[in-house]
């Protein structure tokens, strides 16, 4: 427990002593964490944009012709009995036509010259939330396709499928981005360190003089660069929050990311200062005089 107290205490004065080159190393990791986290503050509000697509996403359902009571009657009961099925609403063509007449709005004088409906019937179905994804919507659209007197099946498709993939698109990014900007912050946390031994070459060397292992010596070098990583890493999520906060909305965000996303930012930062602080320790303490 005195070792730890002594490795804590000397990690605090070698951030102190650092002095331009700590500065430096905590601002690297908070540049790196704002970006990181503004990659993920898109992602997770695209996110939830594609959730409330999906949830205003009906399957409709075209019926053919003029069916039967009794033929709409079976075709409900068997949409019904669909895994997934929430509700349905069945649109007549008439319906149909008043629901565009609507959407037209002032234009809707054009539907005058039609001498016959060209609308067709339908069901749409609301789909429960679980069965509201990608792959499970295709699945009830070719179930509903082979149901006799349905003609066609909708849900807008393409939209569904250009949102998911932006919100992957945006995660591959984000990966690639944080990687690169995540090595660069080792590589400046470590020079950070390096400095500081060197900063302390006398010391060290009277310490190997009275018998201290590597590990010993090491150690508060290794704490100072955690301190690093985890100033660097709160600095970094609180900047982003204050984004968040002010241009974030404006520019449409609705949500802030999950506080397990905003605390692995802080543990990412940690990692990245032991990370860069370990290995530049280990290898200047050896060479150390």
């Amino acid at each position: 427990m005195g070792n730890l107290g002594y490795y804590i205490r000397e990690g605090f004065d070698g951030l102190r002593r650092g002095g331009v080159g700590s500065a430096g190393a905590v601002f690297t990791v908070v540049l790196s964490i704002l970006v990181i986290g503004v990659v993920l503050l898109v992602v997770h509000n695209l996110q939830l944009l594609v959730e409330e697509a999906r949830s205003e996403v009906e399957v409709e359902a075209y019926i053919a012709g003029d069916p039967t009571p009794m033929e709409l009657s079976h075709i409900e009961d068997t949409i019904v009995g669909l895994p997934g099925v929430g509700a349905t609403r069945y649109v007549s063509k008439e319906g149909a036509l008043e629901e565009l007449r609507a959407m037209l709005g002032e234009d809707s004088y054009l539907l005058t010259e039609i001498e016959e409906n060209p609308l067709p019937a339908s069901f749409r179905i609301t789909m429960i939330p679980d069965y509201r994804t990608e792959e499970r919507l295709a699945q009830i659209a070719e179930q509903l396709e082979l149901i006799p007197g349905v003609t066609r099946v909708s849900y807008g498709r393409e939209w569904v499928e250009s949102l998911s993939e932006i919100v992957r698109i945006a995660g591959i990014g984000g990966l690639v981005i944080g990687g690169v900007l995540a090595l660069a912050s080792i590589l400046v946390v470590g020079n950070a360190v390096a400095l500081g031994v060197y900063m302390r070459r006398d010391e060290i060397t009277i310490l190997k003089v009275v018998g201290a292992s590597h590990g010993f010596i090491r150690r508060p070098f290794v704490i100072e660069g955690l301190l690093v990583g985890v100033l660097g890493g709160a600095i970094g999520v609180g900047l982003l929050y204050l984004l968040y906060a002010t241009v974030g909305k404006l520019a449409g965000a609705s949500d802030f990311i999950p506080w397990e996303w905003w605390s692995g930012l802080v543990g990412l930062g940690a990692v990245v200062g032991i990370i860069g602080s370990f290995f530049a320790a280990a290898g200047h303490v050896r060479r150390a005089k």
